[in-house]
């Protein structure tokens, strides 16, 4: 016999004589009391039975029409008390809308974003920038070597910015540094007061001004135009000076020459280390070129140089060789 069974058998029981006593019922039926109980539960649950002192069995069955109308009026009541407590939260979330939605709308109109267009309102969104700073100037200089005229009017720039007691630190790429007019040009800089240090890659271009303005590159307009986007956000600004001072962390001064070690023991250094990692990422040509701020028959040649090196006869063999040798270690 299942429990909904002897559930049935002890309510017909019930209905019969009120008083019927538990322990005659378990002598009866041969019960155990674990059955009963699962008796008595799923009646209790039905709404059945309900708890009731007049008895000695502790309980009183009613009638299947009863029961189902207290159940509906238990969930009734359990529905209202649902729609009380939604009430009362839809009223405290209005209240919190009211009271800092304002404050919220303070902090996002704090948040400026300018897109400007063409190289020369670009220069003079620069040049703007310049006038504003009052402590501190920070760049990143990815890609090829800028044209000479360029780099005169920017070093005249700077050099009016450092005269004002601006601090100025800069990165610019190796390969950019190693032209002739760009090496001139930042070690003048240098030479001024700014703190110029190379990397091999870097992220993108930006340019941060103290503590709340960034300059960064929007995508091109439909003409080919340059554009770029002016940030006034100390949130947003806070999170460009993090990926600066990562970036500066591991740039090199630019006072250090690269030195290799002896033929037997070589080991890539500089750009050959960049273009291991970068090998061992699977980039293609071009864009390896363009993480260096190479052309792609400059990154043949140097992976050339990286297989001829190696003894490998293929990239996939020089692939092979450097993780041999822990290059892609660290």
């Amino acid at each position: 016999m299942d429990a909904r069974a002897r559930a049935q058998e002890l309510y017909r029981l019930a209905l019969d004589n009120a008083s019927w006593c538990p322990e005659t019922l378990t002598e009866s039926r041969g019960w155990s009391g674990t059955e009963l109980a699962e008796a008595l539960r799923l009646l209790g649950r039905l709404g059945l039975f309900v708890p009731s002192s007049d008895n000695r069995n502790g309980w009183t069955a009613l009638a299947p029409d009863t029961a189902l109308r207290n159940l509906l009026l238990d969930e009734e009541q359990h529905t209202n008390a649902l729609l009380t407590a939604v009430r009362q939260t839809r009223s405290a979330l209005a209240q919190v809308v009211a009271d800092f939605q304002p404050v919220h709308a303070r902090e996002l109109s704090s948040v400026q974003m300018d897109v400007v267009t063409g190289v020369a309102n670009v220069s003079a969104a620069l040049e703007d920038a310049s006038q504003r700073a009052e402590e501190e100037v920070l760049s990143l200089h990815p890609g090829r070597a800028l044209p000479a005229e360029m780099v005169e009017a920017g070093l005249e720039r700077d050099r009016l910015v450092l005269g004002r007691g601006i601090r100025m630190r800069t990165i610019h790429l190796g390969s950019a540094a190693a032209v002739p007019h760009m090496t001139a040009y930042l070690r003048r800089l240098n030479g001024a007061g700014a703190q110029v240090r190379t990397a091999h890659t870097l992220p993108l271009r930006l340019i941060v001004v103290d503590r709340s303005l960034a300059i960064v590159p929007a995508s091109q307009t439909a003409d080919g135009e340059i554009a770029a986007i002016v940030l006034r956000s100390e949130t947003l600004v806070g999170v460009f000076r993090g990926i600066f001072e990562h970036c500066w962390a591991s740039a090199a001064v630019l006072t250090e020459s690269a030195t290799e070690s002896p033929e037997g023991d070589w080991h890539p250094t500089g750009r050959h280390r960049e273009l291991v990692r970068m090998l061992g990422g699977g980039l293609t040509d071009e864009a390896m070129a363009r993480k260096l701020g190479v052309s792609e028959r400059t990154v043949r040649r140097l992976v050339s140089e990286l297989t001829e090196r190696l003894g490998a006869a293929s990239r996939f063999q020089a692939g092979v060789c450097a993780v041999r040798l822990g290059w892609l270690d660290d």
